[in-house]
């Protein structure tokens, strides 16, 4: 069902080619169910995998301690980013420090410039709530990969399809700290980055330039939400917008989750890994474990068996 519907919504033309040939170089069921896997783990669970977040980043112990927006972002901008935490803040001075699909103002950057402060506190339109750094590839997938570790194997592996769909520049542009660079972040509240990392959300691109259309697995989640968002920054050369082919890989690993019943498979992985205490003594649970040393490895972790 992963292969199937990936021939519908693999975002590339040289993505589709090879996963047509993928699918027709299998003698058997069996063959096309190793290929699936493959897509499975290394695409889908890639984005569908638990990813933490970070509170906005202050070097400052005192309520606004900034007079403007140009203050901050003279003191905390920086060139190139090298951690979530710089990240962050240039991904708040991009967004103006609001998050791109509700608008709601970051309520630690409220408190610490004035001029935001009272912007807020003159209109009672205006929202605030504490926001976080979203990644649209995970952070992990090639941070801190060292030589000969089961994490090198999976950022391989994941870099190996990304180059089939037809993404050779990915492994180069996302390298190392490079993963934090402003075309793979994002500012949204809380609500809406479970939702985009559960792959129950996705931009999909419009006519347009930068303008976007929200669609869910579900109509309800989208709910208080606007239909479209539109990216916008103060000069793309220095704050570049989110990049429409990492968000369209994303679209369509989501779509290819939720329609394949992948989703809901890693969901109950999640549920059965949170109630278990032990592991059953028929086997019974070799899935789980199985599923439990992929999170593990993915996100760096040493395991032996």
């Amino acid at each position: 069902r992963i292969l199937g519907y990936l021939i519908h919504y693999v975002p590339t033309e040289r993505g589709l080619k090879m996963v047509v040939e993928e699918i027709c170089s299998c003698d058997d069921d069996s063959a096309l169910l190793v290929v699936g896997k493959m897509c499975y783990d290394h695409y889908i669970r890639a984005f569908r995998a638990n990813r933490g977040c970070a509170p906005t980043p202050s070097n400052h112990a005192s309520r606004a301690a900034f007079d403007t927006i140009a203050d901050m972002i003279n003191d905390t901008i920086v060139d190139a980013p090298q951690s979530h935490a710089n990240a962050k803040q240039n991904a708040l001075i991009r967004d103006g420090y609001r998050c791109v699909v509700t608008g709601k103002y970051d309520w630690p950057s409220v408190m610490e410039i004035r001029e935001l402060e009272e912007k807020v506190r003159s209109d009672f339109s205006l929202r605030i709530e504490a926001t976080e750094c979203v990644h649209i590839f995970a952070e992990s997938a090639n941070l801190d990969i060292g030589p000969a570790s089961a994490k090198r194997d999976h950022s391989a592996t994941l870099w190996a399809v990304m180059h089939r769909f037809g993404h050779d520049e990915l492994p180069e542009a996302l390298n190392g700290t490079k993963v934090h660079r402003l075309e793979n972040v994002m500012t949204l509240v809380p609500g809406f980055h479970y939702s985009f990392d559960q792959l129950q959300v996705w931009f999909v691109a419009t006519v347009q330039k930068n303008k976007y259309k929200l669609e869910a697995a579900n109509a309800f989640t989208l709910r208080g939400y606007p239909e479209c968002v539109t990216f916008t920054t103060p000069d793309q050369a220095k704050f570049p917008v989110p990049s429409p082919i990492y968000l369209a890989i994303h679209a369509a690993c989501a779509k290819v989750a939720h329609l394949s019943g992948a989703a809901e498979c890693i969901d109950k992985f999640y549920r059965d890994m949170g109630e278990s205490m032990t592991l059953a003594s028929d086997g019974t649970s070799a899935t789980m474990l199985e599923h439990a040393i992929f999170e593990l490895q993915a996100f760096g972790y040493e395991t032996t068996v």
